[in-house]
């Protein structure tokens, strides 16, 4: 059975090379190509105009109107070539040579365009021209709503909105699905340990990098986040790195090896990487509040009126706990954070204590 699972990861892995190394192939011909057209087409474009200066005995600037005229298929008929010689080379001139250039020119362009938004979908283009972007570098199988709820986050934040976003990742065989191509994202079709799919990235102009545990239950993930941390630090000393860690003992490694933040994976609230890396030390008291060890929140039945400030004040100057909610008597809304102002009418209070 290993040896089958071996040789399908093989393949797998040499498919995914071959597709991106026919990509740049391609890319490069139709490039080369084009350039090529280019050049044939000025030589085409000085040969005419020479040939009406010399035989129909035309100043530059009519010479180079009648050729592009001509050669565009435009034909205003102003001008035109009255002598034997000069109709000669613009029938093999332009007739011949001109119009299946620019044909074949507009050809390419567009096989190039067509390539392009291929290779795109598919995750093998490079983004190296990107600068202070972000880049997410996703686990073993990533999920659509995940992913969708990170980058909902990312565009909210006001620190991270308005960056283009590079993801990493080997979920998606067929290219991004449509919940994530609405977020205008640039997708890298590989794992975020192997260089080249960082290259692809351009991580070493990347102002931030998420990095997404492997497997979110393995502990032998961490390795695979120091490994990325590590290859990221080598080429980019700046870039503020999030590293979800799987083991709490490897949270100081990770951030030895560079990581800014290191943090248990949190699947079904992606929203507090992104809050952990703009509010440092937010992401332990939200941990905090998850684990028996550190503080509970405390619902304690009964009427409770007054000012929100002077309920506040009142327990936590009897040390009974710090009051972060309550639940509106008349509406039954549970009120979060309310203003230090507001008149206070609950029949139930909401405390964080130990």
């Amino acid at each position: 059975m290993i040896p089958i699972l071996v040789r399908r990861w093989r393949g797998k892995r040499r498919l995914r090379r071959k597709t991106r190394l026919l990509a740049v192939r391609a890319e490069h011909l139709a490039r080369q190509s084009a350039v090529h057209a280019l050049v044939f087409v000025a030589l085409i474009v000085t040969a005419h105009t020479l040939a009406m200066m010399h035989f129909e005995g035309f100043g530059f600037s009519d010479s180079i109107w009648l050729t592009l005229t001509s050669i565009t298929t435009v034909g205003y008929g102003d001008l035109s070539a009255a002598t034997p010689l000069g109709r000669s080379a613009t029938v093999l001139i332009i007739y011949f040579g001109g119009i299946f250039v620019v044909a074949k020119l507009a050809g390419d362009f567009f096989d190039y365009r067509g390539l392009r938004r291929d290779a795109m979908k598919d995750g093998n283009w490079s983004w190296s021209h990107m600068k202070n972007h972000i880049v997410v570098i996703g686990s073993e199988v990533d999920t659509e709503l995940h992913l969708a709820r990170l980058l909902q986050e990312c565009e909210r934040a006001e620190a991270t909105a308005g960056r283009d976003i590079v993801l990493i990742s080997q979920s998606f065989d067929n290219g991004l699905p449509p919940m994530l191509q609405g977020f205008d994202i640039k997708y890298v079709k590989g794992r975020g340990a192997a260089p080249a799919a960082l290259e692809q990235s351009a991580v070493e102009e990347a102002a931030i990098v998420i990095i997404l545990a492997w497997r979110e239950e393995d502990p032998s993930s961490d390795g695979n986040a120091f490994d990325v941390i590590s290859r990221i630090r080598d080429v980019n000393g700046s870039a503020k790195i999030v590293a979800e860690c799987v083991e709490d003992s490897n949270r100081q490694r990770l951030e030895g090896a560079g990581a800014t933040l290191a943090l248990r994976p949190v699947r079904a609230y992606p929203e507090m990487i992104i809050g952990g890396l703009l509010n440092p030390g937010s992401t332990t008291i939200l941990e905090n509040l998850f684990t028996a060890e550190g503080e509970r929140i405390i619902r304690l039945e009964g009427a409770v009126t007054g000012s929100w400030a002077d309920i506040v004040a009142r327990y936590v100057r009897d040390d009974s706990g710090t009051p972060i909610a309550y639940r509106d008597q008349q509406s039954g809304e549970i009120i979060t954070a309310p203003r230090g102002a507001t008149d206070v009418s609950a029949d139930a209070l909401f405390l964080l204590g130990g």
